[in-house]
């Protein structure tokens, strides 16, 4: 089966889960988020690993995608018809669907945890393309804690929850992995909204890192979009992902994208403006480099993620 394939990566409240609905609505295209890939192994594979355990783990992941593509729950009848049904593409292929079989030329897959880790997806998946779908971090973070509470001090008592797999004991608590060191005591100072902008800072960081390396850039795998850019022009910038990916939007492509909306655009704005500010210490150089401009009219005092 020569199938070609795509990581959407984005960090969590990205917009990714929209972005992935729209592409399932392509013909020919199977889209995959998580299942394949323990959301363990992002984390883990950042803590220095011998170059033979990270090649391990690369190759594990790559097979993992093979393994599905040739399992019977990919060919189940039921899937290829749910499939159809998300995009039609003609009797022939309802034909093939009914029969259990499937035709598919794209697989695209989507962990956000894999911004932790986005040199890792390259280095498994050398073939495949990326869609690096980015939000202002203020947003994202505003979105965790209202979606999931994530990074209260209950949950950072524990080592099982998506955001931290790995970290070093303070007290009670955790510290992630991904605060740097000399951090601590003011990652555990802040609110949760504080820390999950930091975890934005830290994808941020190491998917720059990642996706600007010269080899990366001049290949033009990598698409990059932006999510306020996705939700106010969705037909333009679906285009581009079309484009980016060979296929040519369908009816029901365009018809998801029709209903993107620019309302969760600046939501942050409805946090004091203590919090604002403090995020803004945290994580402002990131989301300059990302082209956000900043509400605080302090001057800042950005932490850094160590070059990778």
């Amino acid at each position: 089966m020569n199938v070609q394939i795509t990581l959407v990566i984005g960090c969590p409240r990205s917009g990714t889960t929209f972005l992935m609905r729209a592409l399932n609505a392509l013909p020919h295209t199977d889209c995959v988020t998580g299942l394949l890939l323990p959301v363990a192994v992002p984390h883990v594979v950042q803590q220095g690993l011998s170059p033979a355990v990270y090649d391990a783990l690369a190759v594990g992941f790559e097979r993992s995608i093979d393994a599905y593509l040739h399992s019977g729950r990919f060919h189940a009848r039921r899937t290829a018809l749910a499939k159809w049904a998300a995009a039609p593409s003609g009797l022939g292929d309802l034909a093939r669907a009914l029969r259990g079989r499937r035709r598919v030329e794209r697989f695209v897959f989507k962990e956000p945890f894999l911004s932790l880790a986005p040199e890792f997806a390259l280095d498994a998946l050398p073939d495949a393309r990326v869609i690096h779908l980015y939000r202002d971090g203020r947003d994202c973070a505003g979105s965790l804690v209202r979606t999931y509470d994530v990074l209260t001090d209950e949950q950072l008592s524990h080592l099982r929850g998506s955001e931290m797999r790995l970290g070093r004991r303070h007290d009670h608590r955790y510290v992630p992995w991904w605060v740097e060191e000399g951090h601590d005591e003011a990652f555990l100072a802040s609110t949760p909204y504080v820390r999950a902008i930091w975890m934005w800072k830290a994808m941020a960081y190491r998917c720059h890192s990642a996706f600007s390396r010269p080899d990366v850039a001049a290949s033009g795998r990598v698409l990059h979009l932006r999510y306020e850019d996705l939700m106010r022009g969705p037909g333009v910038h679906g285009q581009r992902v079309c484009e980016h990916l060979g296929r040519t939007p369908s009816r029901a492509f365009l018809r998801v994208l029709r209903e993107a909306h620019p309302r969760s655009i600046g939501t942050y704005r409805q946090r004091t403006p203590a919090e604002i500010a403090a995020a803004e210490r945290v994580a402002g150089e990131a989301l300059r480099r990302y082209g956000y401009a900043l509400a605080s009219p302090i001057p800042l005092r950005p932490t850094r993620v160590p070059a990778l």
